[in-house]
């Protein structure tokens, strides 16, 4: 077992645990032992072959039309992950028998979030150049989509921006990253910041309430659950937590609210997805 500083590990295993009870992810452990990567194979061509009903040449594809484009860093990180982002949200075209026409197959079913699998690991061992281990990664359908970085309340969550800003550089674990849509970093005392890949420091920004109250009707549902929700949380990570990793709008922000602009990518502020 890594060295880990106790009140981390506290915090930790009350985040882990706040994904189980509380967001309905299933736990996959600690991973520190194992040498692990962006795309659970096994778990993705389950996942496709069975909630997905694709058949096991198209699966098997698409998959490795998935792992390539994950791999290939011969651009550099940003168009990787932006060729990834682009089979995440519009699927891999693949032909199951020579001679027919290509078929699509969807990573992720945007449309019925019931149909997806979504997974909490702690301790991702990733070996690379400089072999690093984020403490927590979130996968959906075996596809990895966000890290999270953890500190004590008298550790500034800055340094946890700086472990996933490092974490990005070639010499380290890029590879990683290519399939990664929000990069966080968080404690007690501070909350949760957000941002995306090769997202300066500056602009991690805090995740808050839309404080929409006066004409309840014009609300989305998924926004006046998430804030019923809300009121049951204690700590504020919590709750910042719950706000961003709620299923349906997890998979919402993945969707629709980022964008590649000119060699940057950006995801959305609260008070623009709210707007």
């Amino acid at each position: 077992m890594p060295h880990i500083d106790q009140i981390e590990k506290a915090t930790q295993n009350r985040v882990i645990k706040f994904f189980v009870d509380k967001l309905h992810y299933t736990y996959l452990g600690d991973l520190h032992d194992s040498e692990n990567s962006n795309i659970m194979q096994e778990r993705l061509y389950a996942y496709l072959t069975g909630k997905g009903g694709y058949s096991d040449k198209l699966a098997r594809r698409a998959i490795d039309e998935l792992v390539h484009a994950s791999s290939n860093l011969q651009h550099g990180l940003y168009d990787a992950n932006k060729e990834v982002y682009r089979l995440l949200k519009y699927g891999a075209k693949v032909v199951e028998e020579a001679g027919e026409s290509p078929k699509t197959v969807f990573f992720i079913n945007f449309s019925d979030i019931t149909q997806n699998d979504f997974y909490i690991a702690e301790e991702v061992t990733v070996v690379g150049e400089n072999t690093k281990r984020p403490d927590l990664v979130i996968y959906v359908n075996g596809i990895a989509l966000a890290v999270i970085e953890l500190k004590r309340s008298s550790v500034s969550v800055s340094e946890g921006i700086r472990q996933n800003l490092t974490n990005q550089k070639a010499n380290f674990i890029a590879k990683f990253f290519t399939t990664i849509q929000f990069c966080m970093a968080g404690n007690d005392s501070e909350g949760l910041r957000y941002g995306t890949l090769l997202t300066p420091e500056k602009h991690y920004y805090e995740w808050k309430n839309d404080g929409f109250n006066e004409f309840p009707h014009e609300r989305s549902e998924t926004d006046i659950i998430i804030d019923e929700k809300l009121c049951n949380i204690d700590y504020p990570l919590d709750k910042q937590l719950f706000a961003m990793f709620y299923k349906k709008r997890f998979l919402d922000l993945v969707q629709t609210f980022v964008i590649f602009d000119k060699g940057i990518k950006k995801v959305c502020r609260y008070n623009q997805y709210y707007a």
